[in-house]
């Protein structure tokens, strides 16, 4: 499902994906609040349409345009026994310090909750492991 809101004129772009963090302290007083504040809190989205609307805003250097977007899976590792596509898991931390590792922001994504519940959209390829672990690449939502 598709929603509109408003980002920096720069990232306005079609197939650009964002996090949407929440809103600032500073968007509070701002008249275009509810168009701007109405995406999930750190939820991965992509623009999927550029409108020609732009504003003036505190935050961005600069101005905002209007953009159609859609909320996209989050990719991930997840433990290979634990998935079928279409089901809903319980995403557990992998446990795993190894922060050099090549494949750690996929065990550990910007967005995700741990032991929270998620669909799998899709399951992906194996992940090769440094650690021995079973783990594949999954889109959640």
């Amino acid at each position: 499902m598709s929603s509109v809101t408003l980002i920096g004129k720069s990232l306005a772009k079609e197939g650009m994906k964002f996090r949407f963090g929440g809103c600032l302290s500073k968007c509070q007083d701002c008249e275009l609040k509810n168009s701007c504040c109405g995406l999930e809190k750190d939820k991965w989205y992509e623009v999927t349409g550029v409108r020609d609307k732009e504003h003036k805003c505190k935050v961005h250097h600069g101005d905002v345009k209007v953009v159609e977007v859609e909320q996209v899976p989050i990719e991930t590792a997840a433990s290979e026994k634990s998935i079928i596509e279409g089901s809903v898991i319980t995403l557990k931390d992998k446990e795993c310090g190894y922060v050099d590792c090549e494949f750690f922001n996929l065990c550990y994504p910007a967005g995700i909750e741990f032991e929270a519940k998620y669909n799998v959209e899709e399951i992906g390829d194996k992940i090769d492991c440094e650690k021995g672990k079973d783990l594949k690449l999954v889109k959640l939502k």
